[in-house]
């Protein structure tokens, strides 16, 4: 088309130079010898034209330098027009296909999301009904999880991915699958050693078992041999000044932000947050990481494990994977890598990767390119653009605290000397103890105590697991949480309608379920559980010991 029109005004300009038909015929056959010499040279200029003139001698040449030209420039108008509209074409094109992946990436990851998810979790989806997830880079996700069909034990999902919603670029990809509800509960639900539940808990000292709370404190230097969850889609859950955490199989899970900082800190176990993740101080991470929002890592912190964000991932200053053990990042936009370091570890970004004075030894997988900048940035590794996605983080278990007892109490009590409870049910309106000595027997049966109103403690505590011998022998009394008959607490369980308090230094021995707050004491031993229905576990910083064993009681209610 550009050519016959190019023919056609050369043919109109030759009329009106009143060239002859000998003229005319030679212009077109030395400007335009051929099509294919056309095609075959591309850059289309005055120079590229005169090289085809080259062995004519018999033409008049009046007029023929303004005919070439006029004519290299209307076919470099044409030619350029064409070029034009063929790179708009294609960028169009480049545009939509990205925005096309990064609508299936979005689909993908909200059918990821769904399988993650345990029962409870996607009956909860159901009942929200469509339920929009914002990402990065204005890819999002709706999601629609239909009537469980109770004979395959699955749910139908629906998960529509877009990119760019509500403006004139949008992408959409749709996506359909049967989710079966997540074994672990696609939720990190602890694993029924909750040691600790409550709407807050402050931990000081050394907790074996799981915590479970809505916002949860620790002092600096405290151990959690367990688990942590806190549901609050809001308060940010710190672990620092030297806390250790977790264990084999362990994890930390958040409905919001985790900063791991300060020192010595080291993390067993994996990270689920539903915020934001920042390892910072010298921090150790010995798990993977799974965030919706940014990750972090500075100060010097080390990680053990594998990278899921959500969002973007910064890697200021730190360690990673070893020359004999390499990590991976896995992230839905940008990836930054600074710090000065060495880091062994692939890295896979749905938009780009940055990496600025830093040694890496790893392949990187981005979208749109990797940056490398400054003199001393060193990358030993190929660069790819077919990333794998990130896997969101797994949602929270919820906290549903136990039902308090129904039960009728008409006399109070006060501990003034030496008692022994034997197996059986009592009912008191308060319970108290002076400095005196208890003992819980248990050689035939468990012993529950239902208070209506407050209950503290005094005592010193002896428990007895065998029909013979004296109750108040001193092996059977309770100096830590290492004690042999520590599995008999199994079979005590304390209910108070208000608050439950132990003095300075007293021991307890059994689950105590209160109403109210629970306040244990500097050097207190606690071998049991401590749950508040409406309060909080708060030992006002002083340091105490407890040691998880699950309640025959609250097992069977």
């Amino acid at each position: 088309m550009i050519l016959s029109r190019t023919i056609i005004a050369m043919r109109l300009l030759a009329s009106r130079l009143k060239l002859t038909k000998k003229q005319r015929d030679i212009t077109f056959t030395t400007v335009l010898p051929t099509r294919q010499a056309i095609i075959l040279k591309n850059n289309y200029s005055l120079m590229a034209i005169t090289r085809f003139t080259t062995g004519e001698n018999t033409m008049d040449t009046k007029g023929v330098t303004l005919i070439y030209a006029i004519a290299a420039l209307v076919l470099l108008a044409g030619v350029s027009a064409a070029i034009h509209s063929q790179y708009a074409t294609t960028l169009g094109t480049m545009l939509e296909d990205n925005r096309a992946d990064l609508a299936t990436y979005a689909a993908y990851s909200g059918l990821n999301y769904a399988r993650s998810q345990n029962d409870a979790a996607l009956a909860t989806l159901h009942t929200a009904g469509s339920t929009d997830f914002s990402m990065t880079n204005g890819v999002s996700f709706r999601l629609n999880v239909g009537v469980k069909d109770t004979g395959a034990g699955t749910y139908p999902v629906t998960v529509l991915g877009m990119a760019n919603p509500g403006t004139s670029y949008v992408s959409n990809a749709l996506m359909t699958a049967n989710i079966t509800p997540a074994s672990s509960g696609g939720t990190n639900n602890s694993s029924g050693k909750n040691v600790n539940t409550a709407k807050n808990i402050k931990v000081a000292g050394y907790v074996e078992g799981d915590v479970l709370s809505e916002t949860l404190s620790i002092q600096g230097g405290s151990t959690i041999a367990g688990s942590i969850t806190t549901t609050s889609p809001t308060a940010t859950l710190t672990i620092s000044g030297g806390v250790k955490v977790g264990g084999t199989g362990e994890f930390v899970c958040s409905n919001a932000n985790i900063t791991v900082s300060g020192g010595s800190d080291v993390v067993n176990g994996d990270l689920y947050a539903q915020g934001d993740v920042l390892i910072d101080g010298g921090a150790t991470i010995n798990g993977n990481i799974y965030a919706k929002g940014s990750v972090t890592i500075n100060g010097g912190s080390k990680v053990w494990g594998n990278i899921h964000s959500l969002s973007t991932v910064n890697f200021m200053n730190g360690s990673m994977g070893t020359a004999s053990t390499k990590q991976y990042i896995y992230a839905a936009d940008t990836v930054t890598v600074t710090g000065g370091s060495t880091i062994y570890v692939d890295i896979h970004s749905q938009a780009n990767i940055d990496l600025q004075n830093i040694t890496i030894y790893g392949n990187m997988y981005a979208k749109s390119g990797v940056t490398e900048t400054q003199w001393n940035t060193h990358l030993y590794g190929n660069i790819y653009t077919n990333p794998t996605a990130p896997t969101p983080p797994v949602a929270c278990a919820t906290y549903t605290p136990p039902t308090a007892p129904t039960f009728t109490a008409t006399t109070p009590i006060t501990i003034n000397s030496q008692k022994t409870f034997t197996a059986g049910n009592y009912y008191y309106t308060t319970f108290s103890t002076a400095w005196t000595d208890i003992c819980f027997d248990v050689s035939a049966g468990d012993i529950n105590i239902f208070v209506s109103g407050d209950a503290s403690s005094n005592a010193t505590i002896y428990v007895k697991t065998s029909t013979n011998g004296n109750c108040f022998n001193n092996s059977n009394k309770m100096d830590s949480i290492d004690e042999t008959f520590y599995t008999s607490a199994a079979k005590i369980f304390l209910y108070t309608g208000g608050k439950f308090t132990l003095g300075g230094g007293v021991d307890w021995f059994g689950t105590v379920l209160a109403s109210g707050s629970i306040y244990p004491a500097g050097g207190s031993s606690i071998i049991g559980s401590l749950h508040s229905i409406n309060g909080t576990v708060n030992p006002d910083g002083s340091w105490y010991e407890i040691k998880y064993v699950e309640s025959n009681y609250l097992s069977n209610h």
